[in-house]
């Protein structure tokens, strides 16, 4: 959680006064930053429970999950992202985490709409130069959560 201290202790009252107000469980979904500032104090620790969400794996729904993306993408040519080498490329960068997944085929969209391709392929992902999640991170990954 980003932000001034006071701005995101006004969000932790907030959940505090909207569970108890209509007697329901708030839900944070985040990485391991949201972790981290949930457990900094005993009170909010005990407010929610950590489930962590499992990677996508190599499999149909992960190409399932390829197809819905581009069905919901404004280009004008189809890009066949759940057909080899493609989805290969997008799940290796990706290390199987959805908002990586959602990233690299949203960037690859938004430059070949601006190259006016319209078409996703391999040679505009690799110009992404992405680099996955755990090469970005210097500090300790705490594989569990991610």
């Amino acid at each position: 959680m980003r932000g001034r201290t006071r701005d995101v202790e006004a969000v932790l009252a907030f959940l505090r006064r909207i569970g108890r107000q209509f007697d329901i469980s708030p839900v944070l979904i985040g990485e391991v930053a949201v972790y981290d500032f949930i457990n900094e104090t005993a009170e909010m620790a005990s407010r929610f429970d950590l489930h962590a969400v499992p990677r996508w794996q190599y499999d149909e729904e992960f190409l399932a999950l390829l197809d819905s993306l581009e069905a919901a993408l404004p280009l004008a040519h189809a890009s066949n992202l759940s057909e080899e080498p493609m989805a290969r490329t997008i799940f290796q960068l990706s290390e199987g985490l959805i908002g990586e997944i959602v990233a690299i085929v949203t960037a690859a969209a938004v430059t070949t709409v601006r190259s006016g391709t319209e078409r996703i392929t391999k040679s505009a992902l690799n110009k992404l130069h992405y680099i996955p999640l755990s090469k970005r991170r210097r500090a300790s990954v705490r594989d569990d959560l991610l």
